[in-house]
């Protein structure tokens, strides 16, 4: 299911995508140790429950894209380097969320670098969307700019479909 909700949230499908998840935290109910996998689930976890947020106005997803950024931030604090940018990057969307868009586009910037230093292109080309898709509803031109880098980028990784 993680995978499953992580193309279903790439590709824009964010109900399919929040439904992954909760299907996921049922089968983890069952299992004796939970998905980890270096912060990857809580950073698509909070991802997705603040397109959740944004689409449907709905506090819940809010509430429950914060506690992913708890996690992150804890992974963060614990000294697990390659979970900085993950956290920068859904630091940047709760803030869009909650309309505090001051600093937003050196969050998302601050997050390309760092998932860039740590080599993780498929977070660096999601950061550069998400930039650009801010820009463009604010009607900023530089949105082209980071729609391309995000298409080089998703080509980098292998991802045609979504380039």
């Amino acid at each position: 299911y993680s995978l499953s909700g992580i193309e279903a949230y790439i590709f824009g499908k964010y109900e399919s995508a929040a439904s992954m998840v909760q299907k996921r935290k049922e089968m983890e109910e069952h299992m004796s140790r939970k998905m980890f996998q270096n912060g990857m689930t809580a950073l698509f976890d909070g991802l997705i429950f603040v397109a959740m947020a944004y689409k449907t106005n709905d506090i819940k997803w809010s509430v429950k894209a914060l506690n992913a950024a708890s996690k992150l931030e804890q992974y963060v604090k614990k000294g697990i380097n390659i979970c900085e940018h993950k956290l920068l990057l859904l630091e940047a969307e709760l803030d869009v969320v909650e309309k505090n868009s001051g600093n937003v586009l050196n969050m998302y910037d601050r997050a390309i670098a760092v998932a860039e230093k740590n080599k993780f292109v498929h977070e660096q080309a999601i950061a550069s969307e998400r930039a650009a898709d801010f820009l463009l509803r604010n009607g900023d031109v530089r949105a082209a700019q980071y729609y391309g880098k995000a298409h080089n980028l998703y080509l980098q990784w292998g991802a045609q479909r979504k380039a």
